[in-house]
């Protein structure tokens, strides 16, 4: 994973099954949009992260419970169609049209696909005990499994442990499968020079591979989460060569191995990642986290984070190459916000939670960038300072699930549990049945 600490949010659940997404135009609020779609206005707020008497931003996109959308001035069938990510044809054949005029208040029944079965992971950084049984409560229908961020191995193999506070245990009771996520991270973040020597050297490589599961015996874990990030390409056939080793050790005991990879469009593409080589890991691995997130990144310049045309091209090359019941799609729960200088631009993260409450907070129009999928704003802080923020919200996330059907992966996962939105577990639930 991309280590960055997030402020916790808690977010309010509920489970509605919600599926139409309206976006909000000109004279829109809530108590007026609740009224159109006869439900109740804390409801309508519950759902989408916002309190009641908030003010709704032109652009901002808001779950509805049901699947009947009521059209609004300026929409078309093409908007509505792309927004609930279906074909027009389909939208069309379902609400009988033979003309693509519509006109507003005219009630359209939305399509979805039938739900099919996912495997569904997020990452838990430990919180405390109390913090940890209300987060694994909350989150329990959807999640199969949750990967807790995270131990360190040193220059000789052996592991530092991290407080779980229970979180281990907690999810086993709560009917959720944990796993340990092992990375790279020592002093200087992502230490690849440290991966190196461990995994060049055959003695200090099995003696990792032993405490890992020395590990999950003593803290009864059903596998470990292999997140080795920034590894050179002469380290290709060593990380090939340690996670061969590592399932050998681990499967005949009845461990998972899972491992989590950078994007790539090609086994040499980009080249800066071609020590993660999909083809071999897929062999010996139960499960491989597609990290499809961070095409732009607060040291870079600002956009997407996830654009929806390089997630495919990730997914076309995955799936020619690993069966697809073991990839996972990564989907990123978080926000950047780059703010503009004279002379530079710098970006910090933080939840989308945050996101909702800064672009209401300053009344920001809300863009979408139909080619990433991905929608964004800016504005003005109380210093002066131009902002600008890229986010997820209801059209992207969709889009981004429906690409499980369309590829027939076999999961998905979020970096992290407890900075989601409310509107990502309501798509999960209206989309997919949770495996257990």
């Amino acid at each position: 994973m991309f280590l960055i600490w997030f402020t916790f949010l808690f977010s309010i659940q509920t489970y509605s099954y919600a599926q139409i997404i309206h976006e909000v135009k000109y004279g829109d609020s809530l108590s007026k949009i609740a009224k159109q779609y006869e439900i109740d206005i804390d409801e309508l707020a519950n759902l989408n992260g916002l309190k009641s008497n908030a003010q709704l931003v032109l652009g901002q996109a808001l779950m509805i419970p049901g699947s009947t959308y009521i059209v609004q001035p300026k929409d078309s069938i093409w908007e509505i169609a792309n927004r609930h990510v279906i074909s027009e044809d389909k939208l069309m054949t379902y609400n009988n049209l033979t003309s693509r005029i519509i006109t507003p208040g005219q009630k359209l029944n939305i399509p979805r696909p039938s739900k099919t079965n996912i495997w569904a992971g997020s990452y838990l950084v430990p919180k405390d005990r109390d913090t940890n049984d209300w987060m694994l409560d909350h989150y329990q229908h959807t999640l199969s499994g949750i990967f807790l961020f995270e131990y360190r191995p040193d220059a000789q193999g052996n592991i530092n442990l991290v407080e779980e506070n229970g979180a281990n245990t907690l999810a086993w009771q709560k009917n959720i499968t944990p796993y340990a996520t092992l990375t790279n991270l020592s002093d200087v973040g992502f230490d690849p020079e440290l991966t190196s020597n461990i995994m060049s050297n055959s003695t200090i490589r099995k003696n990792l591979i032993n405490n890992i599961y020395s590990l999950l015996d003593s803290h009864d874990y059903k596998g470990i989460v292999i997140d080795f990030e920034l590894v050179p390409i002469e380290d290709r056939e060593n990380l090939n060569q340690f996670i061969k080793e590592l399932a050998n050790r681990l499967h005949p005991k009845g461990m998972e191995v899972m491992i989590a990879v950078p994007p790539k469009q090609g086994d040499y593409v980009p080249d800066y990642s071609s020590a993660y080589d999909y083809k071999t890991l897929g062999e010996y691995v139960d499960r491989i986290f597609l990290m499809t997130y961070n095409w732009h990144w607060p040291g870079g310049p600002s956009g997407p984070i996830s654009p929806i045309d390089k997630v495919r091209a990730t997914l076309d090359y995955a799936v020619s190459v690993v069966p697809s019941s073991k990839l996972m799609l990564g989907i990123p729960q978080y926000a950047y916000d780059w703010t503009f200088y004279e002379n530079k631009r710098e970006g910090t993260a933080y939840s989308t939670q945050h996101a909702i409450d800064l672009y209401t907070r300053y009344e920001s129009v809300i863009q979408y960038d139909e080619t990433a999928a991905t929608p964004w704003f800016r504005y003005v802080d109380d210093e002066g300072l131009l902002h600008e923020v890229w986010f997820e919200d209801p059209r992207s996330l969709l889009a981004k699930f429906r690409l499980v059907y369309e590829y027939g992966l076999g999961g998905m996962g979020c970096w992290h549990l407890g900075i989601t939105m409310p509107q990502t577990e309501e798509i999960l639930m209206e989309e997919f049945n949770v495996i257990k």
